[in-house]
């Protein structure tokens, strides 16, 4: 490879570096977000379970592959410019694996949808779009395998694959967050607790999806600038971990944590199951003016199934349940 200037070797190895950064960082914050889901959520059905942890799996094996990559190219190749250019094991870890938990987390959502609206038209639209990008990935990892070197495949015509590939994601997100706001806005029982449950559920889909969105779209406008410098792996790489850390966050939205702070508040806790008697227990958080203490009155009342039955399936609290049935 010929000598390069300092800014062409910038271009040419920034966008690399700058994916392994904010892969490894986003992959800490997807660790804590798996760890807090399962001490928060331990009886969710085994399918959840197993979907989340086998998605973390997945990461953290992309994230094993971006390390052993950057390894190679900036510890053991380090000063050797034609490393810089060899796809190596990219081709795996960037597109395709990205291309697959973007389809998990849009499958998710799918059902989800289906669950909410009792229908599967849309889940069907989401469905449709989320196969398109995750074969748009493969397509884009197949040609970047064959080109062999970074050089290579920007000049090569896969480009337009590339577009569909971004793009499809960048559709279903936006159906996603549309259809996800507007069967959620259609829950509301007029009950104060309830809306503000509702409007917590509703803004977090539109800024996940809209993250997510964000993100596909600006990958394609890196992709196509003049010159096609390799900009758009930056974005690219941190793709999948958006997606899975996005989904987790519809997760563990249902977890709530209670403050101290405040005066002569009652927490009421109703369990999910009924059995030989409800249990309710209730936490009155006190504290003086001139020094802040908690003081926790728990009191167990047995009550009659038959006359709470009602009281329960209308709880506020069971709406982080439905979003998760």
């Amino acid at each position: 490879m010929a000598q390069l200037s300092a800014a062409e070797l910038g271009r040419l190895a920034g966008p690399l570096l700058i994916g392994y950064v904010l892969d490894w960082g986003l992959f800490g914050v997807l660790s804590m977000q798996v760890y807090i889901y399962y001490l928060a959520f331990p009886g969710d059905p085994v399918g959840y379970k197993a979907l989340v942890h086998g998605s973390y799996l997945l990461e953290a094996t992309k994230t094993f592959l971006f390390t052993n990559s950057a390894f190679r190219t900036f510890a053991t190749g380090f000063g050797k410019l034609d490393v810089l250019d060899q796809v190596d094991i990219l081709w795996f870890s960037i597109p395709i694996m990205s291309g697959m938990v973007a389809f998990v987390a849009q499958s998710f959502y799918a059902h989800r949808i289906t669950v909410l609206s009792k229908s599967k038209y849309f889940a069907a639209v989401i469905m449709l779009l989320a196969c398109i990008q995750l074969a748009g990935a493969i397509v884009i990892g197949v040609e970047t395998k064959k080109s062999i070197l970074f050089s290579r495949f920007v000049k090569s015509k896969v480009f337009p694959i590339a577009a569909i590939w971004e793009g499809g994601s960048a559709a279903c997100d936006v159906v996603i967050a549309g259809c996800m706001t507007y069967y959620l806005m259609r829950q509301d029982s007029g009950l104060n607790q309830t809306r503000v449950s509702l409007t917590r559920f509703i803004r977090l889909t539109v800024e996940t999806g809209t993250l997510t969105a964000t993100i596909a779209i600006l990958t394609i406008i890196l992709t196509f600038l003049p010159g096609r410098p390799s900009y758009y792996q930056a974005s690219v790489s941190v793709l999948g971990k958006v997606y899975l850390n996005s989904m987790m966050v519809a997760f563990n939205s249902r977890m709530k944590i209670g403050s101290t702070s405040a005066s002569n508040t009652v927490h009421v806790s109703i369990p999910l199951t009924q059995r030989a008697g409800t249990r309710v227990e209730v936490e009155i958080p006190m504290h003086s003016d001139s020094q802040v203490r908690t003081a926790t009155t728990r009191e167990e009342v047995s009550l009659p199934d038959m006359r709470y039955e009602k009281d329960l399936k209308r709880s506020s609290q069971d709406l982080g349940t439905k979003f998760l049935k």
